[in-house]
């Protein structure tokens, strides 16, 4: 077997992404941990790859002893959606099918996991994270800044609320990951002298007008059912609103690149903007709506 520097840093990339999972730093390992291996799989055969992956793990085993059983189920989480957009990119797919593909793969797997997870464990979600929310909570009740039972009950109803809303976090994040998957992985081939195809640009981005439809009844649905019910009418408005403005406010930030393009603005005005619309998304999405549902566009054409 041949192995190359190129392979082997990128392995030494994986392993110290691996290293630094058990650090405060998880909640950006988090996002690069599939990184190197999607390189890593496109750059190797299947056997070679696995080869490089097995000396990974032994490496994060050496290095870390106990600590390591985190990194190493982290690692073997990630390292199917991984291959998956490796696989993808040897086969010349479009990055919208890459991307939509892993994120599939990673939001099934995180629903397998927490199905395991209640199952063998006996877990009530809503009831760990009110507890989560409570110990932190009680502090302000114990300076005598919020009335006593505050804390309770508060973090019972945070609690249930994030548990009802779990799919559209789920959802949201396994998009979040695949994007930055996808973004990263994509300059690392391209150092290597390996191009896959890119998204489309930015400026270019449209979704589909039938999801104004879809808002609209979520919308209707949210102000008819009763914020205190439980079924699956309460659930579906619950997690399809917040994605939905997730959505449209993306479609926001793509009407701004159009707009810069169009004006001929620096290409860091776009940019710029996209913060605080990702920031505060409930007045702004409105822009993405607006630019779904109209063809406002043309009206930029004509006066450039």
């Amino acid at each position: 077997m041949k192995i190359g520097w190129k392979s082997v840093a990128w392995s030494v990339v994986a392993l110290l992404v691996l290293l630094s999972i058990p650090t405060s730093l998880i909640a950006i390992t988090i996002f690069l941990v599939m990184m190197p291996l999607v390189v890593l799989y496109t750059m190797l055969k299947p056997l070679s790859f696995a080869a490089h992956v097995a000396c990974i793990g032994i490496a994060a085993f050496a290095l870390m002893g106990a600590y390591s059983l985190a990194s190493l189920v982290f690692g073997l989480f990630f390292l199917i959606p991984a291959a998956v957009m490796g696989h993808l990119y040897k086969r010349r797919m479009p990055a919208r099918t890459v991307v939509t593909v892993t994120m599939v793969v990673v939001l099934v797997q995180l629903l397998v996991e927490l199905a395991i997870f209640s199952v063998q464990y006996d877990l009530n979600l809503s009831s760990e994270l009110a507890s989560l929310i409570e110990e932190s909570l009680n502090q302000l009740q114990t300076d005598t800044l919020m009335p006593a039972g505050w804390a309770a009950e508060t973090s019972a109803t945070l609690g249930d609320a994030i548990t009802r809303m779990l799919p559209a976090l789920l959802l949201l994040i396994s998009f979040l990951i695949a994007v930055v998957t996808h973004v990263l992985a994509r300059r690392g081939l391209g150092l290597m002298g390996v191009l896959v195809p890119g998204m489309t640009p930015m400026k270019n981005w449209k979704l589909p007008r039938s999801l104004v439809f879809y808002y609209l009844l979520v919308l209707i649905l949210s102000y008819t059912i009763s914020s205190e019910s439980t079924g699956f009418w309460s659930m579906v408005a619950i997690n399809a609103m917040p994605i939905l403005t997730f959505a449209f406010t993306i479609q926001a930030i793509a009407f701004f690149f159009y707009l810069a393009d169009i004006k001929k603005w620096s290409r860091i005005v776009p940019i710029i903007i996209a913060f605080p619309l990702l920031i505060f998304m409930w007045p702004f999405y409105l822009i993405g709506l607006f630019d779904t549902a109209f063809p406002i566009r043309k009206s930029f054409e004509k006066k450039g």
